[in-house]
């Protein structure tokens, strides 16, 4: 006597039916969290917020060689660096929260020459229609290709040298009883006139920082 299971067939239409209700069940799943994603970003929109650096000093930036340099001996870059940069609360009626903020300084967008050397002072909270200015300072040496110091060269003689800050903030919007914590990372491009004879360079130009990296968190 055969048993129920090994009378039963598969058939390719019981196969179509069985992926429709597993296609089913996942969209029954994921809906309402993509809907729930979509509304919280398009209620906080984080989107819209960008860093403001107002004002900058560059104090040194010069590239060096070792004395008696060899083949193998790399130049370095010299730098002093100090920004104002603004972070402005926008919502009429939400707080921020700043878990967590870094800054890293590059020379003509890709020569990484250095992290802040202050310590941002995270966490703390932003009213609303708020502003607070953070003042980092980058500052030190570095070593570098020969390529990037003929580049700096060649820039302090045209006259403009050209500096890239990564600012990377983690911040988070609370209503109760609900908290979306986001990820994001800004590109600040500025342009400064080389310092020279121990005079500082200033950029009083202002800029917006540009959101190149950005995630939902939990």
């Amino acid at each position: 006597m055969m048993s129920d299971s090994e009378d039963e067939e598969i058939t390719p239409m019981g196969c179509v039916c069985k992926l429709f209700g597993w296609a089913k069940d996942c969209f029954q799943f994921w809906t309402p969290f993509g809907t729930t994603v979509i509304v919280l970003w398009l209620f906080y929109r984080p989107d819209r917020f960008h860093p403001f650096v107002d004002s900058g000093v560059l104090t040194t930036l010069n590239s060096t060689s070792p004395a008696n340099a060899t083949g193998h001996d790399r130049p370095s870059l010299q730098y002093d660096l100090t920004l104002n940069v603004s972070l402005r609360n926008s919502h009429r009626r939400l707080s921020m929260r700043y878990l967590d903020i870094g800054a890293t300084a590059f020379y003509n967008g890709t020569t990484m020459l250095g992290p802040a050397e202050d310590a941002f002072p995270t966490p703390f909270r932003q009213g609303p229609k708020n502003t607070t200015v953070l003042q980092p300072t980058f500052e030190g040496t570095v070593a570098v290709d020969p390529s990037v110091a003929a580049e700096l060269e060649r820039e302090i003689a045209v006259g403009t040298v050209h500096l890239r800050v990564r600012v990377s903030l983690m911040f988070m919007y609370k209503v109760w009883p609900m908290k979306e914590v986001f990820f994001f990372d800004y590109d600040c491009w500025l342009w400064f006139p080389p310092p020279r004879d121990g005079v500082p360079a200033v950029f009083d130009a202002g800029t917006r920082c540009w959101a190149v990296k950005q995630s939902l968190g939990v």
